[in-house]
Order: C-alpha cells, then sequence, then structure tokens
C-alpha cells in the first residue's frame, strides 16, 4: 500500500473518534454535569441566607434533581470563571410547570448580579418570561452561581438550558409562532363550529364550540400564551380558574355527546344521568369562581372519571348503530384521558413531569382532528340519507316516484319495451284510520317483502324473458298508488300473469298483531312505446287506465284510447291543460250571492271558466277529475286562489263587508304549500281572512273526519272559514258536521231547483237550515232561479242565496256593474222581480 493512502486512512480514522467523541460528550453531558440542591421545607429562606448558608447545599446529578412537592427546591448551578477575552452574554432558561413559583438570581462574589422573580400565575413583564422563563447574564473572569428556586403544586423535575442570546432569541420566536399557530388554529375552528352551530341551529355544534373555546383558553393558560392576547387582569383571572375550566370543559363534552347521539331518544335510560352529572359539573365551576377558590385536584379527577364511566355507559348503549361514530368518539378522547390522567398523577406525586407540554400539543391536535371527522362523518350520514331520501320514500323506504321516473326515462332513451303497472291497495286508508299510519306502514312493508320474493322467484321463472333476470322494484308513486316496471315484450297472459301474481299476494293478506289483513287491489296497465313514448305520459296513461278499472268490473284495465273514460277529448283535455294556465284560457266568473234576511248583496261565489279556442267552453265537471288524476290540480289551484284574492281586493275597495268563496279539491286541502299561499296573499293584499270561505265537497270528508278536523282547524287559526258544498249529495252525517264544525252549509241545487213541486226537498230544505242553525252553522241555498224559490228559502230561514234568478256567473268588469247596480236597493229581491 502507498503510504499516502495509509496516511489518509489514518486521518479518517481520527476524523471519526473525534466526531463520535463530540457527540457522546454532547448526548452525556447533562448526565456528567452536576448541581447542588438544598430543600427548604420552611418556605421561608431567602437568597441572602442561602448564599451565605455553609453546607446547605448537597451535590446530585441533574438528571436527579427534582423539586418537591410544595416545597421551595434551591438548585445552584456553578458558572466558571472565563478568559476575559472570551467574556459574553449568555441566558438560562428553565422550564416552569403552571401554578409554581419560580425566582431566578445571578450571583458574583457573593452579591446578587440579576433577578428575575415569576409570580404563581405567569403575570410578569416582559411577557416572553410568561411563555419561556429566563435570566439574562454576562460571564465574569471569576466565578459566578445562578441560584433557582421552584415551588411547584406537585413533584417535579427540573430543566434548565444555558444558551447564547442568538439560540435563544430562535427558540424564543420558534416557540411564539408555534404556540400562535396552534392556539390561533384551535380558536379559529371553535369559532367557526360556534358560527355554523348559530346559522345551523344545532346544538351539539354550540356544545362543542364551547368545550373548544374552553380547552384553547386552559391550553394558553398553562403555556403562559394567554398574556400575549389578553389583557393581564382578564388572563390572571382565566389563569386562575383553570380548574373550573377543566370541570367546564367536562359539563360541555358531554352535553355535546348528549346532542350529538341524541341520548333523550336511543338511551333514554342515560338521559336524567347525563343531564345531572352535567349540571353538576356546571355548579361546581360557577361556586369555584364565585368563591375565588381553586376545585381541589382530587374532585378534578373524580369528576374526570365520573364523566369518563357515564361516556362509556353511552358507547356501550350506543355502539349498534353508532358503530362507526363510537370508534372515533374512543380515538378522540382516549389522548386527553392519557394526558387528565398523566396530569393527575403529577398533581398526586404518581408520575414526575418529564416531556407533558409537547406531548399535549400533539394530543390536541389529533383530538381536535378527529372530533372535526366525528362532525365529517355525522354531516356524511345526514346526506346520504337525504340523497336516499330523494328517491326513497320515507316511510316505506321503497322508490319514489322521482326513481321510478327516472327509471322509465331510462329505459324510454334505451327504445326498450317496458310495461308499467300501476296498483292500489283498496282497504290501505281503513288500515290508517283504524290502526295508524305507522301500523299501515308496517302492514306494507310485509307485504311488499312477500310480493319481491314472488316477483323475484316465480314470476321471473314463470315468465320467462330475457330482461326479467333481475331484482324487480316496487315504486310507491303517491300516498296510496305503487307501481312495477316489467321490461321487455309482454303477451297479454303475461302481464294476466303478472296481475294474478299481485292479487294472489294481497287477498292473501298477512297476519299482524293477530290480525288478518286481507286486502284488494285495482290494477291500471299501460306500455311503452305503444300506448306512451315518455316517462310522464306513460305513467299518465297508466293513472288513467287505473282510473278506468276504478269504474268497471274487471280484475285490471289495460289503458285503451277508445274507453269513454279516456276518449279523445279528454286526452285532449288533459294535453291542453298542460298550457292553459300560461296561455290564460282560465278565467275566475263571480256568482253573486245574497244575504236573504236581510236582501243585501253579502259576496259571490267564485266559479273557474276555461275557454280553449279548439275545444270550447270546457266545462270544470269535465277537466277538473282530469287534473286531479293528472297531478295538475294544484296549479290550478294556486291560479284561483291567487286570482280571486286580488279580485277581492278590487272588490272590497268599494264594498267593503263582501265575501268571497273559492272551491278547492279536496286533493289540495291539506296542502301546506296552500296554506302560505293564503298567508302570504292576505298579508300582501291586507285582506280580512274572515271575508273569505273555501268550499270543499261533501264527498272529501267522508271517511276523513280524523285528518280533516286538524286540517280545518288549520285554516280556522288563519281566519279563513270553510264551507261543506254540495251537502246532501253524500252520505250525509250529523256525527262528522258536529265534530268538524262547518262555518257554512251549501244545499246542493238539486234540492232548491224544485222545491215548489217536491214536498221531500221542501222537507230536506228546510231540515238542513234548521240543522245546520242548532249547529251555529250558515246556510247558503245554491239553484235559485224564481221568485217563488227564494221567498220560500227566505220563510225556511235559509242566510244566503245563489242562482240564475238572482244572477249568472259574470265576469269581473260585469260583476263589478252588478254589484253597483245592487247596492243601490234597499232589498235586491224587489229589484230581481222587475
Amino acid at each position: 500500500m502507498p503510504r499516502h493512502q495509509g496516511d489518509g486512512m489514518w486521518v479518517c480514522k481520527k476524523a471519526l473518534h473525534a466526531i463520535a467523541l463530540i457527540l457522546i460528550t454532547h448526548l452525556f453531558s447533562n448526565y456528567l454535569q452536576a448541581a447542588q440542591v438544598f430543600n427548604d421545607t420552611s418556605n421561608e429562606v431567602t437568597i441572602n441566607e442561602i448564599i451565605y448558608g455553609e453546607g446547605l447545599f448537597s451535590a446530585v446529578n441533574i438528571n436527579q434533581a427534582i423539586a418537591e412537592k410544595a416545597i421551595s427546591t434551591w438548585l445552584k448551578v456553578d458558572i466558571p470563571a472565563e478568559d476575559s477575552n472570551v467574556i459574553r452574554e449568555e441566558i438560562f432558561t428553565i422550564y416552569k410547570p403552571v401554578e409554581t413559583l419560580l425566582d431566578l438570581y445571578v450571583v458574583e462574589g457573593a452579591r446578587v448580579v440579576q433577578a428575575v422573580n415569576l409570580p404563581i400565575d405567569n403575570a410578569v413583564l416582559p411577557r416572553l418570561q410568561s411563555i419561556y422563563p429566563h435570566i439574562k447574564y454576562t460571564t465574569s473572569n471569576t466565578p459566578q452561581q445562578i441560584y433557582i428556586r421552584i415551588r411547584a403544586p406537585f413533584k417535579t423535575k427540573i430543566e434548565h438550558q444555558r444558551l447564547s442570546v442568538r439560540d435563544f432569541s430562535e427558540q424564543a420566536q420558534a416557540r411564539l409562532f408555534w404556540y400562535g399557530l396552534e392556539l390561533g388554529l384551535l380558536y379559529f375552528v371553535a369559532l367557526f363550529i360556534v358560527l355554523i352551530a348559530i346559522f345551523s341551529a344545532r346544538k351539539y355544534l354550540s356544545y362543542l364550540g364551547g368545550y373548544l373555546l374552553l380547552l384553547a383558553l386552559q391550553c394558553s393558560a398553562n403555556n403562559g400564551s394567554i398574556y400575549y392576547y389578553l389583557p393581564q387582569s382578564i388572563a390572571r383571572w382565566v389563569t386562575h380558574h383553570c380548574s373550573a375550566l377543566v370541570v367546564l370543559g367536562l359539563a360541555a363534552c358531554l352535553l355535546f355527546h348528549y346532542s350529538f347521539f341524541k341520548i333523550d331518544k336511543h338511551v333514554k335510560q342515560l338521559k336524567l344521568p347525563t343531564l345531572i352529572l352535567a349540571g353538576l359539573l356546571v355548579f361546581m365551576a360557577v361556586l369555584s369562581i364565585g368563591m375565588g377558590s381553586s376545585i381541589a385536584v382530587q374532585v378534578q379527577a373524580l369528576s374526570v372519571l365520573t364523566t369518563l364511566g357515564l361516556g362509556v355507559g353511552m358507547c356501550s348503549y350506543l355502539k349498534k348503530e353508532h358503530a362507526r361514530e363510537i370508534w372515533v368518539v374512543i380515538l378522540a378522547w382516549l389522548p386527553m384521558f392519557i394526558l387528565a390522567f398523566t396530569w393527575v398523577s403529577m398533581q398526586m406525586g404518581i408520575f414526575i413531569n418529564s416531556a407533558l407540554v409537547s406531548a399535549s400539543k400533539l394530543a390536541v391536535i389529533f383530538h381536535v382532528t378527529l372530533l372535526g371527522f366525528l362532525i365529517y362523518l355525522r354531516d356524511k350520514r345526514q346526506r346520504d340519507a337525504f340523497v336516499f331520501y330523494t328517491i326513497h320514500d320515507k316511510d316505506t323506504g321503497l322508490p319514489n316516484r322521482l326513481a321510478l321516473s327516472r327509471e322509465l326515462s331510462k329505459l324510454a332513451a334505451g327504445h326498450k319495451h317496458h310495461t308499467l303497472l300501476l296498483f292500489k291497495p283498496l282497504v290501505l286508508n281503513s288500515i290508517r284510520l283504524n290502526y295508524g299510519m305507522d301500523y299501515a306502514d308496517r302492514h306494507l312493508k310485509n307485504l311488499f317483502e312477500q310480493l319481491n320474493l314472488q316477483l323475484d322467484t316465480y314470476g321471473n321463472s314463470t315468465i320467462s324473458t330475457k330482461h326479467n333476470d333481475k331484482h324487480t322494484d316496487i315504486y310507491r308513486l303517491d300516498e296510496s298508488v305503487f307501481a312495477v316496471i316489467l321490461v321487455g315484450k309482454l303477451s297479454l297472459s303475461q302481464v294476466e300473469q303478472y296481475v294474478c301474481l299481485l292479487s294472489s299476494v294481497f287477498e292473501e293478506g298477512i297476519e299482524l298483531k293477530g290480525h288478518q289483513l286481507v286486502d284488494k287491489i285495482e290494477i291500471g296497465v299501460a306500455h311503452s312505446p305503444v300506448h306512451a313514448k315518455s316517462a310522464e305520459k306513460l305513467v299518465q296513461r297508466a293513472r288513467l287506465a287505473l282510473a278506468t278499472k276504478c269504474a268497471s268490473s274487471e280484475r285490471w284495465q289495460l289503458f285503451d284510447v277508445a274507453n269513454s273514460v279516456v276518449s279523445e277529448r279528454r286526452l285532449k283535455v288533459t294535453s291542453a291543460l298542460k298550457t292553459a294556465l300560461d296561455k290564460g284560457e282560465f278565467a275566475l266568473y263571480m256568482q253573486p250571492q245574497i244575504n236573504l234576511t236581510t236582501g243585501k248583496v253579502h259576496g259571490c261565489e267564485g266559479l273557474l271558466r276555461w275557454s280553449h279556442p279548439d275545444l270550447g267552453q270546457v266545462p270544470p265537471d269535465e277537466f277538473i277529475p282530469i287534473a286531479e288524476s293528472s297531478g295538475m290540480i294544484y296549479s290550478v289551484t294556486e291560479w284561483v286562489i291567487e286570482q280571486g284574492l286580488r279580485y277581492q281586493k278590487q272588490i272590497v275597495e268599494q264594498f267593503p263587508s263582501h265575501v268571497l268563496s273559492l272551491n278547492i279539491s279536496g286533493k289540495d286541502l291539506s296542502k301546506r304549500e296552500l296554506t302560505v299561499q293564503l298567508i302570504t296573499l292576505i298579508n300582501e293584499l291586507n285582506l280580512n281572512p274572515r271575508q273569505i270561505i273555501l268550499e270543499i265537497t261533501e264527498s272529501v270528508t267522508i271517511g276523513k273526519e280524523a285528518n280533516l278536523k286538524e286540517v280545518v282547524d288549520d285554516y280556522r287559526r288563519i281566519g279563513i272559514k270553510v264551507a261543506i258544498d254540495d251537502f246532501g249529495t253524500g252520505y250525509s252525517s250529523l256525527a262528522y258536521l258536529s265534530q268538524l264544525g262547518f262555518d257554512e252549509l251549501k244545499i246542493d241545487k238539486q234540492f232548491v231547483m224544485n222545491i215548489e213541486t217536491s214536498r221531500s226537498n221542501q222537507t230536506i230544505c228546510k231540515a238542513t237550515c234548521d240543522m245546520a242553525h242548532s249547529l251555529g252553522s250558515k246556510v247558503v241555498a245554491e239553484g235559485i232561479e224564481s221568485l217563488a224559490s227564494y221567498t220560500r228559502l227566505q220563510g225556511y230561514g235559509c242566510d244566503f242565496g245563489q242562482g240564475y234568478f238572482i244572477s249568472k256567473p259574470l265576469a269581473m268588469s260585469d260583476y263589478l256593474v252588478w254589484l253597483t247596480k245592487a247596492n243601490r236597493v234597499t232589498d235586491v229581491k224587489q229589484h230581481l222581480a222587475r
């Protein structure tokens, strides 16, 4: 080997030995450095007594320097003399636990040359001392000593460090930056959650936001950074009441989980213990703040353990329904529980403080992150539920009308033959009335489970088509109508087999609570593309077929254009209905009503008229049922309500006591949108709701007394009156009249028009007047066509009348002219009889 290569290897070995020696010296320097410790059990020894005291200190390894609990521990660190040429400024730093008294002294020649005194609450200037306790000194050519007195509420390790001014400045800036970042994010998250809670009215978010605010205050009080963003007086107050913040945080935590998991609904047995414990924690914290004292460590430990025990109880009860959320809760609170356990153990002397501050930062970040993830999981579950119920029925879980429309549109776009079966269980409403909505829904669910099984097994094997090899969904079109889609070209015999299958399941029935609930169904069928090419038209044609089934005795009805119910005119009317409102083809005519007692004009009834350019005058009896069956009736109702109320506004400006009656479809009566529209228009037009009457046909009330009473009461709360129209044509019942208490009864015109020649009609009219008055209702007779009928009804005590003798229905402009003339006379009857 050449010599220069041997020299190179020797130099490398020396360099490696030197680096290793430096590293070992740096790593183990603390272990080799000695310190002197003195424990002042009296807590009264002064610095001067320490300086001149002989034999007070005993030497210990720096890593064994421990401050005993509640005892003034003095630590003496020698600063060796430096050569005069290398004199420099240095910083001596020490870790100060919370609620700890700390004094730092630099002594040279038995004289104190520098002193820093830090109180328990860290309220000291400069503020940097509150987060980074230190003392600056200048090295000297004579020996110096640094004396530290520390009195902590728990046993703690004394950790100190000597730094150059530059290193100290860099570390202080880094500490300030990370404290600011940590607390800034914590406060931001807390305030952000509180704002969301305010705007979304979610209680659990307000509790969580309050908890995070308390956590941020406690963290900043523990590390001293609270003095950087709060006035000193407020910061001292918060620091002094840190124990109360802990207890309040536990209460907020309990209330958050109580509200988040809806304990009052899902775990009712834990409702009372949770509220009692939360109330006790709040009371304890408020009492502590009011008395100005701290809560004992033992009480804090008991509060933590009690809260933990109740939390474990919540988790055990909720683990099945909220398994994913429960695991996140456990992981979120585990590090905080470990921190709390460690903190209490330190205060009780079980553990000695070490790197708790750094660990707490990571624990808090992990804790807050998982709590945020918990909120995300809840919101995701709610979003998923919202998305699910946009295409599913909430009561039965079946796909709804939107899902049906999507599937039909998809099949139509793919030019696939498909048949739509609509069926209506006949006794469903009866089950709802007698057993309740929930019971009826359970009945349907059980029936549909059997029906699905039949469709997926028997149907697919017996009626074999290449398309029927998958699950067949049942759709809920509305409250009482359901649908099944059969994909592929099916013969009439195959459709008949499906009809038999459907009927057999319902006719067999199912047992619920000991009752054998047997049902029958009506079925309407339409095929695409034979009967319709679009999803909307196919549903409409199937509905028309279902309506035809209601009027016939067949087992099921296939859509047939030639059928009288779905004739060409009906189809044209149905089609024209869609654009009639937009084209302004509807008009509202007014038929006057006279007060038969006073002979004065009482008001009018708004009657809808439709003039189509091709079809001519289409009577309401023709297009209203079509609008109801096709689902367009509410648009018509909206138009009638708005037009009628705006006409009423014009009329009452000239005739303030005028009353307007409007006919409402029974399908729209219970719609909340109708109530909102009425309230909005009444307020906008400044109308008196007592001068507005909604008329419903008598047939709407039959079998619906329970639901109708609530609806009628809702209108009465607004101030609107409700009348029953065409009274006597249905199954009149004193029971529902007395229960519902209508404001008016309208005697149908078939009993009035021939009242002069029919004794039975005379009896009916007089009895109706007497009965209505005894129930507190007014009576309106429609169809008055002669003075004799007018006079006879007047004698029966009938309150109001209308008919062609008084006036035919008039356009708005003509009605205003008629009103002006009628109000000029004392008795309208005299004017009419001329």
